[in-house]
């Protein structure tokens, strides 16, 4: 496959090593230094703008089969795409926008504009931050495409109810599947064993059942949530979580920006002040919120709005991480959610060139590992056994969607043409997964 990248960002980059492997990729990049640093990799590098017609024919954009525009300029990847397209109409077109002035939702399929995809990543982090706290119980929640089941995945701690408990007896609702438990991390099989403190236990099921879960976990409602941050994903956040009686608060430190956010976010506290204040923190009260969210443009300030915050005795943190390696730093001194809106741009790009083979609904990171949700087209499928189905090492299926229902994937459980799987999986393993169903 040839492809063609505008832009050699974080994201650009990435994908650039990723795809180099078994593609020819062409990167059209204007910064000399980041156009050095694509030498190290096994692809073309053009210097030059990616929305000029002549830059876009030295990378062979009429000879491509996809472009991905991921330039740091939204005016930029919508001109280069619309330009590409025009130089070559079969084309395949993924563009990123960050202002939410050209998008309305986070992932927009068939565009009228032509594109295939449109992502917009502060939405697609506004959108996971909703759910998040609407799903105050679960450490990962992930919509499946129909928008109707979850597949969520909660952390056992030591006031939970289930802990000791047979996973046989946990009384699940109706439509409800006990998918899998990783513990010490190990994946368990959910047989004949015995949940444990730290065990993470992940769940699929229709949403509405999914919820009654909370209680048979024990875990409390989110009623009171604290926004640091006064840009446009703060007040989406803000708008979408007052819409569900949750009493939210924004915290903004210049004053102006402040002003202009509670003109618009009529109904909603927004506050004022040092946001490193201590003082200033106490009488905002922001250690009595049942999670906080920090959305500042600075990742460091980030962590400490976050960690200042459970110190006054804020129960849960979600922050907004640029780099994504600090990600998982950030969770390992106590951040709960440490969420960077660039992974699912590279996730949309991978599930766009898997839907070349199979119809992938859904594709999303979990802990590290992958998460599929895919249409059953193989006829070699048809009325096999779940435990005739060899999957690839570290692959396995947790639910099967059928007539709207969720199924547990037992042993004798036939699959049909048509039926959604819900697969998980590691990285290096997602094409043979996905041409193994398709």
């Amino acid at each position: 496959m040839q492809i063609v990248i505008a832009g050699a960002g974080e994201v650009g980059y990435e994908l650039a090593k990723s795809l180099s492997d078994k593609n020819d990729v062409y990167v059209i990049e204007k910064d000399k230094e980041k156009v050095d640093r694509l030498n190290e990799l096994d692809v073309i590098a053009i210097k030059g703008n990616a929305a000029s017609l002549n830059t876009l024919k030295e990378a062979k954009v009429e000879k491509a089969d996809l472009f991905l525009s991921l330039t740091g300029s939204d005016e930029v990847n919508i001109i280069s795409a619309l330009s590409a397209k025009k130089l070559n109409p079969r084309l395949r077109v993924f563009v990123r926008v960050e202002n939410l002035e050209y998008v309305d939702k986070p992932v927009t399929r068939y565009h009228p504009l032509g594109f295939d995809i449109v992502v917009c990543p502060p939405l697609v982090l506004a959108q996971e931050i909703v759910e998040l706290v609407g799903t105050p119980f679960a450490s990962e929640v992930i919509t499946l495409s129909g928008g109707e089941m979850d597949i969520i995945e909660i952390q056992i701690d030591e006031q939970s109810p289930v802990v000791g408990k047979n996973f046989k007896d946990l009384d699940l609702p109706a439509g409800v599947v006990l998918a899998s438990i990783q513990r010490d991390g190990d994946i368990i099989l959910p047989k004949e064993d015995y949940l444990k403190v730290g065990d993470r236990v992940v769940i699929v099921g229709n949403r509405e059942e999914v919820e009654k879960v909370r209680e048979l976990f024990g875990q409390p409602l989110v009623r009171r949530v604290s926004i640091f941050g006064t840009n446009e994903i703060s007040s989406y956040v803000a708008e979408k979580l007052s819409r569900n009686k949750v009493s939210v608060k924004v915290v903004g430190s210049n004053k102006k920006a402040c002003e202009e956010l509670s003109e618009k976010l009529r109904g909603i506290r927004v506050a004022c002040g040092d946001f490193l204040d201590l003082e200033f923190l106490s009488k905002e009260e922001i250690g009595r919120s049942n999670a906080v969210v920090a959305l500042t443009d600075n990742d460091e300030r980030n962590l400490l709005l976050c960690l200042l915050s459970k110190s006054l005795g804020a129960e849960k943190a979600i922050v907004k991480v640029e780099h994504e390696e600090y990600a998982r730093i950030f969770e390992k001194v106590g951040i709960e959610h440490a969420l960077n809106p660039k992974r699912m741009t590279i996730l949309e790009v991978q599930k766009l060139l898997l839907m070349d083979k199979v119809e992938v609904r859904t594709i999303a990171d979990l802990s590290g590992a992958v998460v599929m949700e895919l249409v059953v087209e193989n006829e070699k499928l048809k009325n096999k056994k779940i435990a005739e189905i060899q999957l690839p090492k570290n692959s396995a299926i947790w639910a099967i969607i059928r007539d709207e229902k969720c199924l547990t994937p037992s042993d004798e459980l036939y699959l049909e043409l048509g039926d959604r799987v819900i697969v998980r999986t590691t990285w290096d393993k997602v094409k043979r997964v996905g041409e193994f169903f398709g």
